[in-house]
């Protein structure tokens, strides 16, 4: 069975994921499309739920995330609007 995670399927990315990382690096421009799928379960969802969505996401995946999701990048995934991955992983 698949691990569920915010609504979004997790099972199937362990391969996919794992051809786009490369040590510590990783290739936001391939992830885009994983992270707008993700997105879309977020909208209209409050700051705390989203928080901890991206978080459990990127966790999975092993992303490194900012410490701080500035306000509004938050603002702009409650109301869909499509925010780049870059704006949430740290460089």
């Amino acid at each position: 069975m698949a691990e569920k995670n915010g609504g979004f399927d997790l099972g199937a990315l362990g391969g996919v994921v794992g051809d786009l990382f490369g040590g510590k690096h990783f290739d936001l421009k391939a992830l885009e499309p994983l992270w707008t799928q993700v997105q879309a379960h977020l909208k209209g969802l409050d700051t705390d739920e989203i928080v901890d969505k991206v978080g459990s996401w990127a966790k999975a995946l092993d992303l490194p995330l900012v410490r701080t999701i500035p306000d509004d990048v938050i603002d702009k995934i409650q109301k869909g609007v499509k925010v780049p991955l870059a704006r949430l992983v740290q460089k």
